[in-house]
Parts: C-alpha cells; structure tokens; sequence
C-alpha cells in the first residue's frame, strides 16, 4: 500500500463526507431541548456539586486577568495550573469578560453547549470513519437520549433514578461534571483529525490533531486516557501499514502538543495527576488489580481476533474494541470493587460514549439482511423508541435541572460572613461549604479544590485528623486547635448532622464547643475563632523552631511543637503580610539574629523573596511551608513573588518551539506542495 489508514484499505474516497444538515439540526434540536433550562440558571440548587470550583477559577480568572501565577485560595496555596486544567475555565471566563453576564451563569450557559454539541460531534465522527449515514445518525441519537451504563449496571441505575434517566445530564447537573463533559465533546472531533493526520498526507490534519490533542487533555485529566485508549484500538482495528510510521505520527503529534500546552500541564501537575490512585479513594494495584487487568486485556485480545476472523469491518472493529475497553472498566469496579485504573466509576461517561456505536452498528448490519418488511419493522420500533426516550429525556431534564437563590445556601452564608468578618484571613471550611467558599470571597482556605492536584502532601492528613479525630479521643479538640495553628487558618466552619451543608464532614461536630470562642451561628451550622497572636500568614520564629521532620501522622504533633510555641510567644516581633495580587506579597518584620520568617504558604521553586534589592535565601520546611532567611537585623520589608523559576522558563520555551515547529511544518509543506 502506498498510503495507510483505513480510507486506501476501505477503497472509499479520501474526502471527508458532507454532514447532511437536516440529521446536524435534528441532533443540536434534541440536545438543546434537554438542556434549555441549563441555559438560563445562575446557581443549581445543587450544593454538593464540584461545578463551584470551575465557576471559582473562572471568577478570579476575570477578577485578576492574566496574574495567573499563583493560586492562593486552596490547600495553602498552589500553581495556578494545579487549580485544574483550564479549558473549560478560559472560555467561561472569556464569555464572562465578553458578555458582562456573571461567571455562574457564563459556567452553565457554556456547558450547556458544548453538552449540546456532543452528539453531532459523535455523529461526524461516526460518518467520517464508516461513511453509514443511518447507523450514524441512529447512533448519535440514540447517546442524546439513552444512558446504557444506566441500563447495564444497577448502582448507576439506582443513582440515576431510573434505567432511563439520561446519566450524562445527571452528572453534569447534579455532579458538575463540565470538564469531563467538554472533553467528550472534543474526543470525537480529535478522533478524526487523527485518522487524517495518519491517512492523508495533508500537513493540515496533523496540525488539527495536535490543537484537538491539546484542547481534550487541557479538558479533563479522563481526556488523556480516554484520547489514548481511543488511538490504541484505531491503530489495532485499521492496521495501518507501515505500523510503526503511523505510531511513530502518533507520537511526535503527541510529543509537540504537550510541549505546546506544557505550561499548564507542567511536571508539578503531571506528578499530582501520578498521585491519583490515592485521590477520592485508594486505587493502588493489588493482586486482584493485576488480575483483572490480565483479564481485561486478554479479553481485548480475544475479540480483536473475533473480530478480524469474523472479517468483520475495521470500523466495527475500532468501535468495538472502543466500547469494550470502558465498560470492562466500570462494569469490573461495579460488579466486584477491583480497580483496573483510578477512579474507574467515573468512565460510566465513556462507557455510553464508546458502546452504542458498535451495538447500533452491529444492529445495522443484522437489519440490512432482513426483507424489506421485517426491516421497516425494525426501523418503525427504534424511530418509536427513540421518540418517547426523547420526550422522557426533556421531562426528566426539565425536572432535573433546578435554579436556586444562593442566599438560601449555608455555603453562601458562611462565606459572606467571614468576607465581612475575617476578611482576607484564612478559614477551615466545612465540606460544600469549602466547594463553594471562593465562588463568593477571595478568602484564602485551608483546603477546597481538588485533592488529587494538592501540592502540599500534607494538608490532606491534616484534613483527615480534623474531619474525623481517629485515635484522638479526649484530645481531639486539642489536636485540630495545634494544626489550624500550623497553617494559619483562623477561623473554622462547622456542620453539624442537622444542617443543610451537603457533606457534613465532621465526626464530632460538637468538639469545640467550649475550647474556642464561637463567631456564628445559624441553626447547626457554626463557625468557631481559633484565637492567634497575628492574622498574618507570616511569623517571626527562631530558627530552631523551623520543622525539621515530617510528622508522621496527625497525631504526631511533637515534629511542630516548637514552631505551634513560636507562633504564639509575644518575644517575638508580629510580622504583616499583604498580598498585592495572586502571586506577589509583602512582608514587613523586625528580625533579629537567629531568627527566620516563617510563611504560611505552600513552598514551591518558583518562590522567590528579595529585600533591599538583594534576594534571600528561601527553604522549604517539613510541612511544606516557606522559610525565608532575612540574613540581616532589624526591619525590614520582603517582596515575596512567585515567578515559577526555571520550570516556568523551560515549559514556555518548549511552548514556544512546538508553536514555531508547528508553523515551520506548515511552511515545509506548503513548498512541497
């Protein structure tokens, strides 16, 4: 063969098929009939959602355009590209910006959309590898309006509500789930370039597969596994030849476009990604992990070699082996709790994505060698079924997608008050109420975001002594008090078991009462002082006190005495900190010798700390907090920065040449032409 891919080995034209309006406008009509209320609503009345983190990192990215250097607001402080990939937040926040509407209502207005434009990005997918207009079109709706993982599995079918309840709506609605849903949206699309990029020698393809490469991965940390289990089984189901040219397309197209988007999906973000199977769960491999992904692969191997004896057609093929790999995923960690990779329950989307397709193709090829009555049968049952399925999907939708008055949230009255209170101070908040704390206030908090992008290792174990006090027992107060201490939270939200915060994360909600000074109260929700000699983030402590070990648990506070001690000593002059922005701040302190400024702020390289014009030394602790060395007595003012260091320098020089390799490749071609 001269050329490889599935267009020469399917002796089709290598033209791109013409969508047929009509099925394009009959798929965006379905899907914006379900989501129209979507388009509407401010706040869902949905509390436990994770959507606020999303609306957060979008509010602040229009509130402090482009200083998106340093996160503050979470987990003691992080990367701004460790808040979460960003796609989704650049264009909610772009939309923002350009329509003066709120970044809530910005969030749902965007997502409902590109939930609209799944289908018809499936369909164009579907057309483009198999050039079957009816089964694509089938196929496209039939994933607008049926949730096969709902269908199949009964613990998805019970949260659903219903085996036909629309999931992938649910998860939106109910679960925030954007990002994912905006990845999904572009897998398809990405899928074609590619297929290009590997069957035709147009330089344009490969441009387009790497922007789409970049655009799904910058989604949702699911899209990089999802786009490459997907090229997996197109290169098993088209057999390009020769092979290792077109894995060797695959790679180069993969290797400029993370240098292209290097920046936001920096080392640091992708060694937090590496921590996921500790993150939401422990999804560490055991034997019975090994097992079953012995399992799934032989299975995978299984039906490629049915299939290719079987003759059957390399679309089929690719669609099958596609659907087979996700719900083997989900249906193994629902049926027996083993996890083949972390997280596995959440691939109950790429499930319904990927099975359809080969059921209703498969279908198709069983119906196309019925008579002709038999078949119009056929297609009269299914044109019924997906009818009442899409009038039950818009009921359901209708009645699933709620607006709420913000104000009538606790997560919304917590927040107001400490902004109004303790503003400016770091908090420890309760379970939602640490979700939603920054769609309302740029007060730092203890914890909130995501866990699987923490950068301090630490914060979790301090999270999980203060939510459950384990082993504490009578000093169980007294161990959170020394910890909230430690890292500067000066206040702490607490949910009782009547309260209408959603997760209600303490176990012993009533811990405090009568240890710390009580601020507010509303109902059984409160929030408690913790009482500190300074509401700054940076303190004056010998250097003695400077943790030097990592504390081996939570309940291991000796490591932290002395520094808990120093915070606290009146011998030691009160240091002010104000920050100037997201990543910059300034310090002023009276230090003597043998002393050091201790700042409660997540160390990273990128800090850096400059007084009188010269820079000082800057370490990390034991908790993973700043330590500046002064290396002079007396006052003295510090501006403390975070300029990403050499990571920084590096990732946007490598983005900087995937940008000029890209356009080099496009002049190169252009002269060949």
């Amino acid at each position: 063969m001269s050329k490889i891919g599935i267009v020469t080995q399917a002796g089709a034209s290598t033209r791109l098929p013409r969508l047929p309006p009509l099925c394009v406008l009959t798929l965006l009509i379905v899907n914006l009939a379900v989501v129209a209320k979507l388009f509407g609503v401010e706040y869902l009345a949905y509390n436990g959602s994770i959507e606020a983190t999303f609306i957060a990192i979008a509010r602040v990215m229009v509130k402090y355009p482009f200083d998106w250097g340093w996160w503050p607001l979470w987990s003691t402080g992080m990367p701004f590209e460790n808040s979460y990939l960003p796609l989704l937040q650049w264009i909610v926040a772009s939309f923002s910006f350009l329509t003066g509407l709120s970044p809530a209502r910005s969030f749902h207005i965007v997502a409902a959309g590109f939930y609209a434009l799944g289908a018809p990005a499936l369909f164009w997918m579907l057309l483009a590898l198999t050039r079957k207009l009816a089964a694509s079109f089938v196929s496209a709706l039939a994933y607008s309006c049926f949730s096969l993982c709902a269908l199949f599995v009964p613990a998805i079918r019970v949260d659903s509500g219903g085996a036909l309840n629309l999931r992938r709506l649910q998860i939106l609605v109910f679960y925030g789930e954007a990002p994912h849903t905006l990845a999904l949206t572009l897998l398809p699309v990405a899928i074609v370039c590619f297929s290009r990029a590997l069957t035709t020698r147009a330089v344009k393809w490969k441009i387009l597969a790497g922007v789409m490469a970049a655009s799904v991965v910058l989604s949702n940390a699911f899209g990089i596994v999802v786009l490459g289990v997907a090229l997996l089984c197109w290169l098993a189901a088209f057999r390009p030849q020769p092979f290792w040219k077109a894995a060797a397309v695959i790679v180069a197209i993969g290797a400029v476009s993370y240098c292209w988007t290097a920046p936001w999906l920096s080392p640091s973000m992708i060694r937090e990604i590496l921590n996921s199977p500790t993150a939401g769960g422990d999804y560490r491999y055991r034997l019975s992990s090994w097992i079953a992904l012995a399992g799934l692969i032989g299975g995978y191997l299984l039906l490629w070699w049915i299939l290719r004896r079987a003759r059957a057609s390399m679309h089929l093929q690719f669609l099958a082996l596609f659907g087979y790999v996700f719900t083997a995923i989900v249906v193994i960690w629902y049926a027996w709790q083993v996890a083949v990779i972390p997280q596995p329950g959440r691939y109950q989307l790429e499930m319904d994505l990927a099975l359809l397709p080969p059921l209703v193709f498969a279908a198709a090829a069983l119906v196309e060698r019925l008579p002709k009555s038999p078949a119009r049968a056929v297609a009269a049952f299914v044109v019924a079924a997906l009818g009442y399925q899409i009038v039950h999907s818009v009921v359901y939708a209708r009645g699933l997608i709620r607006s709420t008055d913000p104000s009538q949230l606790v997560e919304f009255r917590v927040a107001k008050w400490l902004d109004e209170h303790r503003h400016g101070q770091r908090a420890f908040l309760s379970g939602s109420e640490s979700i939603w704390y920054n769609v309302f206030t740029d007060n730092p908090q203890h914890h909130g975001g995501h866990i699987q992008f923490e950068v301090n290792t630490f914060v979790p174990i301090v999270d999980f002594t203060i939510y459950s006090g384990l082993n504490a027992g009578e000093r169980d107060a007294e161990y959170s008090i020394f910890w909230l201490k430690a890292f500067g939270a000066h206040a702490i939200s607490v949910s009782g078991p009547k309260s209408t915060e959603y997760f209600r994360a303490f176990v012993h909600p009533r811990k405090f009462d009568g240890v710390l000074p009580l601020l507010w109260r509303d109902g059984d929700d409160a929030i408690y002082e913790v009482p500190s000699r300074s509401p700054s983030l940076a303190h004056v402590i010998p250097s003695s006190a400077v943790v030097a070990r990592r504390p081996i648990h939570g309940l291991d506070i000796a490591p932290a005495a002395a520094y808990v001690a120093a915070l606290d000593d009146p011998r030691y002059p009160v240091a002010a900190m104000d920050w100037t922005g997201l990543s910059k701040a300034t310090i002023r302190a009276t230090v003597h010798p043998g002393e050091v400024v201790a700042v409660q702020e997540t160390y990273d390289r990128g800090w850096e700390a400059w007084a009188n014009g010269k820079r000082l030394p800057i370490r990390q602790d034991a908790l993973g907090l700043i330590v500046i060395d002064p290396d002079s007595s007396g006052p003295c003012e510090i501006s403390l920065r975070y300029t990403g260091g050499n990571t920084r320098i590096v990732t946007r020089a490598l983005s900087l040449a995937a940008m000029l390799a890209a356009v080099a490749y496009v002049w190169i071609g252009r002269r060949r032409r």
